[in-house]
């Protein structure tokens, strides 16, 4: 495809170390775009590989891939407004308006079921670096979600090297480990992302990572540390859905539920909310 005429182009501030990105307008289009481009030479292959990735999803809930320059390594995504889950979560949103953050795990357990499931895309997905910070809420559904960030995922049953052999492990994804990913496993991929779920679900719940402190401290509560459950904690949640995140966030990859079962819960609780 050819990339039309760049009329106005303006940098985005983010947070993590991630690729630039740049809100784009062009020439005889009458919406804008988001361009990721490199800033270092991993952002080249996960760039490519979201690329990649994007060209066989056709999910409503996944942003979706415009364009790709393979030649100067620009991909051009669907340009969306609103905060992340993490944005939400840092305003106190997510404590004072329980249905609306319930909808919104339910509509990432969903959307992670059907990945995984292989629908609304060629062959099941794992996304690899699912976190608050990958999830957007447009602001015209607030509600609902758009999942982001494809650069370090990979289909079922191929693994790229680069992605379980890279020589840094990007920062903030610490979090959101599975065991078994810190000692260089990655074949149990689905319920890696069952356990970055159950993280980001444990923190929406409560505001509070289950896991934190440095690299090192991170990794050793990873793999010895039972956090307390949202409602241990204190929290206010259905009782299902405490026990779904607990689930999740098993040292065994084998104990976890599937995302699929995950969705089914966060579904039969959702009337609770009504």
């Amino acid at each position: 495809m050819k990339i039309p005429v760049i009329t106005k182009q303006e940098p985005l501030s983010v947070e993590a170390k991630v690729s630039k990105l740049s809100r784009v307008e062009f020439a005889h289009l009458p919406s804008p775009a988001l361009l990721k481009e490199p800033r270092n030479f991993w952002d080249v292959v996960f760039i490519a590989n979201e690329a990649y990735i994007l060209k066989e999803i056709t999910h409503p809930r996944v942003r979706r891939l415009l364009a790709f320059d393979s030649i100067a390594h620009r991909l051009f995504l669907q340009y969306l407004e609103g905060p992340t889950l993490n944005d939400l979560v840092q305003s106190g949103v997510t404590l004072k308006e329980h249905g609306r953050t319930h909808r919104i795990l339910q509509s990432v357990a969903e959307t992670m079921a059907d990945l995984h499931a292989g629908l609304l895309c060629d062959r099941p997905v794992i996304h690899n670096d699912l976190k608050s910070m990958n999830v957007l809420v447009p602001a015209a559904t607030p509600t609902d979600i758009q999942l982001i960030d494809f650069s370090h995922s990979f289909f079922s049953g191929y693994l790229p090297p680069f992605i379980a052999n890279k020589e840094q492990s990007p920062v903030g994804t610490a979090k959101y480990m599975a065991p078994e990913k810190w000692d260089g496993d990655y074949s149990n991929g689905f319920k890696g992302d069952v356990f970055a779920f159950g993280v980001m679900a444990h923190y929406a719940h409560t505001t509070r990572h289950p896991f934190d402190g440095d690299a090192a401290m991170i990794e050793k509560q990873i793999r010895e540390v039972t956090p307390p459950s949202p409602i241990q904690a204190g929290f206010e949640l259905p009782r299902n859905i405490s026990a779904t995140i607990m689930a999740c966030l098993e040292k065994k990859p084998e104990a976890r539920p599937t995302m699929e079962q995950v969705a089914r819960s966060y579904a039969e609780a959702a009337s609770l909310f009504k």
